[in-house]
């Protein structure tokens, strides 16, 4: 069976299979849901229903259907198993149109109108910022995936909230382990380019301070206007700088944009270029010409070699055709929907309190590793992978060779957060 990214099943699926709603076709799920007795917000009838707000259109649609892929497979297994205390889930889909404002809409809406018990997803620090007030006011459990700069009370409160669970990986598990090996092999002047909002910025700040450490230098730092396609005078300004290293916190369109410059320029023979943003679907958007040599690290990789990521590569194929991949965000949501259903599952509630305490402190083996997370902060403990883009890729579509895994670390433990603790509901 395979089912298309839009959110229709093209084929009729099993009873204990979840019901999908999207966008403008949710009105007849909806009623559907009552039917079935759906009441949501904790009750103990009906399906449990979650909430997912999903990038599925603008300049982060490359991220988007990975991450909704992880989710739905994850429901999918739960409700094969039984799903939550007996209880089938339910997922409603939403795009979120890479749109903090439209995050926030579509927050209130399955809170408030689809009567959800938890809410999954979003994609950017923005967006996450955008919807924690919504799921603070309606006392509901936002469980975040993306890879991200690190919760911090005094920049951003919102973050240090009880109700916010991080899925991914942050700034000290993902270049922080690198660093001394990226340094040494390639050198320590850095020219930092990042998309112009929090996650570039704030991860860049950390990266400085672990490069200081190093003696190393950042001999440029550039943040661009989010939709920029010509990056030529930024290129310009590497070519003429002392670096050794070009560090890449761009995102989305744009940076598929800049790689393809940069290596049409010929950069890539003077300067090693190193990203964490550029994942399975950003470097197959880039294409082998100008992906070849670049270095990426993540805690998740579509080639990890692990029984269960083969399984679970088998299974995203199988519903989405062979030539579907996965990142470390679908990763990422295809382990908080599993940690959320063994935490429901073990309480015996999908209440928000009980949820919040299931939750913490929970252990869970994801495609990527063993993996933890932590109750002090809700910051999971991941692996790290370093990769690099070999020149034997070249087909777009061959995600398994996409990366060539240089070096890896079983469990990085991250930062402890800037929060003050305990963490509050409202903070």
């Amino acid at each position: 069976m395979s089912r298309n990214d839009d959110g229709q099943n093209r084929t009729t699926r099993l009873s204990r299979r979840r019901l999908i709603q999207s966008g403008a076709a949710t009105t007849g799920l909806t009623a559907l849901g009552g039917c079935l007795g759906g009441s949501g917000g904790g009750g103990s009838s009906g399906p449990v229903r979650v909430g997912v707000l999903s990038p599925l259109s603008g300049a982060w649609t490359v991220y988007g259907k990975a991450h909704r892929r992880g989710f739905e497979l994850a429901m999918d297994e739960v409700n094969a198993n039984g799903g939550i205390n007996g209880r089938d889930v339910e997922v409603i889909v939403e795009d979120t149109q890479t749109d903090p404002k439209t995050v926030t809409e579509k927050a209130q809406k399955v809170i408030r109108q689809d009567n959800v018990d938890v809410v999954a997803g979003t994609f950017s620090s923005a967006s996450r910022n955008a919807a924690a007030p919504v799921v603070t006011q309606e006392d509901k459990v936002l469980l975040y995936p993306t890879f991200y700069e690190g919760q911090d009370q005094e920049n951003f409160p919102g973050t240090c909230n009880d109700l916010l669970f991080m899925f991914g990986i942050v700034p000290s598990q993902q270049a922080a382990p690198w660093m001394d090996h990226m340094t040494s092999e390639h050198g320590s002047n850095f020219y930092m380019v990042g998309s112009d909002y929090v996650w570039p910025r704030f991860t860049n700040k950390r990266v400085k301070a672990n490069l200081q450490e190093l003696g190393g230098n950042v001999v440029g730092e550039e943040y661009i206007p989010l939709g920029t396609s010509d990056f030529g005078s930024v290129l310009s300004r590497i070519s003429n700088s002392d670096a050794d290293i070009v560090f890449g916190t761009l995102t989305g369109t744009d940076t598929i944009a800049f790689a393809k410059q940069f290596y049409s320029r010929g950069l890539n023979e003077e300067f090693t270029y190193w990203t964490v943003d550029d994942e399975e679907f950003a470097t197959q958007g880039k294409g082998p010409q100008a992906a070849h040599g670049t270095y990426v690290s993540f805690d998740y990789f579509h080639t990890i070699d692990t029984e269960l990521n083969k399984q679970f590569v088998s299974k995203v194929q199988s519903e989405y055709g062979e030539n579907a991949g996965m990142d470390t965000v679908g990763a990422a949501m295809y382990n908080a929907g599993h940690m959320f259903a063994k935490a429901a599952n073990e309480v015996g509630s999908v209440n928000t309190d009980d949820i919040i305490g299931g939750l913490e402190g929970l252990s869970h083996t994801g495609p990527q590793g063993e993996l933890k997370m932590r109750e002090k902060d809700h910051q999971m403990v991941l692996p790290s992978y370093l990769t690099r883009v070999p020149e034997s890729w070249s087909d777009t579509n061959d995600f398994e060779g996409m990366f060539e895994i240089i070096d890896k670390q079983e469990s990085v433990t991250p930062e402890t957060a800037n929060c003050e603790f305990p963490l509050g509901k409202g903070n």
